[in-house]
């Protein structure tokens, strides 16, 4: 068994404490998922770059893109129900007729995407950023909504805007 000097005890000591206290601030506020707890330390996905793919009219529920970045994905008219994209960055994403019944999109980045006419009912929205969105004719409910962490200028379902 080797022994570690002072200075090696020390430095392990403060780096775990640096962790520790980097996921406490994160999940105060609201971050709770370790995906994106590693896209804040490391400025990564700890999944795959996805960006810009076409899986438009894919059939493929029970899917886990969980922490993948999506940015600019377009998944119109996919079948994607029970699909887990916790922690996902999907900014500029295009869902719109999407089937994504009972997905998980928990800490997942949705600003100025379009989820036009997309089917979200019994999705999981909690801590969803949904900023600049566009949900018009969206099957979704309120209280779904009032789980997200921000809808600030999204359209909603019925085309009001979204303070």
């Amino acid at each position: 068994m080797t022994t570690r000097s002072r200075n090696e005890k020390v430095f392990i000591s403060a780096l775990v404490s640096i962790v520790l206290v980097s996921y406490l601030v994160i999940a105060s506020i609201g971050n709770t998922d370790i995906y994106s707890l590693t896209r804040v330390l490391t400025g990564k996905n700890i999944s795959c770059n996805l960006q810009g793919i076409n899986l438009s009219e894919i059939n493929k529920p029970e899917t886990s893109l969980a922490g993948a970045d999506l940015e600019y994905a377009i998944l119109t008219d996919a079948n994607m129900s029970n699909s887990n994209f916790t922690g996902a960055f999907m900014r500029h994403a295009i869902l719109s007729g999407a089937n994504l019944q009972n997905s998980v999109f928990r800490n997942a980045v949705l600003n100025s995407s379009e989820l036009i006419n997309t089917d979200l009912r019994g999705a999981d929205l909690s801590g969803a950023y949904l900023a600049d969105a566009n949900l018009t004719g969206a099957l979704v409910t309120e209280y779904q909504l009032e789980s997200a962490r921000t809808l600030t200028g999204a359209t909603l379902p019925n085309g009001q805007k979204h303070d």
